[in-house]
């Protein structure tokens, strides 16, 4: 195991999260549950390009006829991310959200793993609200995203 992968497996332990390791490739498949929905994530170390990877996926697969909508929800959303970006495989439908930082001299800092873990969950929480409206209640793709990004105030009493 190198350096990096270690400091991954041990910050997952010592925040008491299951995981499942695969040191062959030096990757973790975890789950985790937000508010909207449970989600899997899957965090690699690639020591030859110091490249922390990590992809969160959705449980919802996009039925073929939305595949179109949804490829435009998930344009509309990534337009201005600074970090990361959503993806959907056309062929089955799959969403996820991916993010990679490059952690200089072989050395992954416990925050770096913390931070994307957290900004991959909130992203895939806050978006997939969107992402339904869109597949099972016909809402227009900029209407989705405005909802998400946007939403209403309450009105006062």
């Amino acid at each position: 195991m190198n350096a990096a992968f270690e400091t991954l497996v041990q910050h997952l332990d010592e925040q008491d999260i299951r995981y499942q390791a695969n040191s062959e490739i030096k990757s973790i498949c975890a789950d985790f549950r937000g508010e909207v929905g449970t989600y899997r994530l899957i965090a690699s170390v690639d020591d030859d390009r110091d490249l922390f990877d990590v992809y969160a996926y959705s449980p919802v697969r996009v039925p073929e006829g939305a595949r179109p909508s949804i490829a435009e929800t998930l344009t509309r959303a990534n337009y201005g991310l600074r970090l990361g970006k959503f993806e959907m495989d056309c062929d089955d439908g799959e969403v996820r959200f991916q993010l990679a930082h490059v952690f200089p001299d072989g050395v992954l800092a416990e925050e770096i793993i913390s931070r994307s873990f957290s900004l991959a969950m909130t992203m895939l929480d806050r978006y997939l609200s969107a992402v339904l409206s869109v597949i099972y209640g016909n809402e227009h793709p900029k209407d989705a995203i405005r909802n998400v990004e946007q939403p209403e105030e309450p009105e006062d009493e």
